[in-house]
């Protein structure tokens, strides 16, 4: 219970790019507003990363189908270069996702 209803669309599959699951620890502003300032995530071989340099660039609220979906565009710090990339958060079921392009 409480997964995403079959056959619903997801916003992953519109999103293009390298599709990662990650851990976000996000700072809550007085407003209501979430900012993701750090991101955790295991590699291909079971490596743990550690992301802290992260800006917030825009963030934006979308539907897919009834389904709630948080959308931030960041940029990140990664060995000394900064790439971007896109979170998003699907409240419903509590799951980061990191889409490098």
């Amino acid at each position: 219970m409480g997964g995403i209803p079959v056959g619903a669309i997801d916003e992953l599959h519109f999103v293009k790019g390298y599709h990662r699951k990650v851990a976000v620890d996000c700072w809550f502003t007085s407003e209501g507003r979430s900012i993701p300032h750090l991101i955790k995530y295991e590699d291909d071989d079971g490596c743990r990363h550690t992301l802290d340099h992260v800006w917030l660039v825009r963030e934006e609220k979308r539907n897919h189908a009834g389904l709630m979906v948080q959308r931030y565009d960041c940029k990140v710090e990664d060995h000394g270069y900064i790439k971007d990339m896109i979170l998003l958060f699907r409240p419903g079921v509590n799951t980061w996702d990191m889409i490098l392009q």
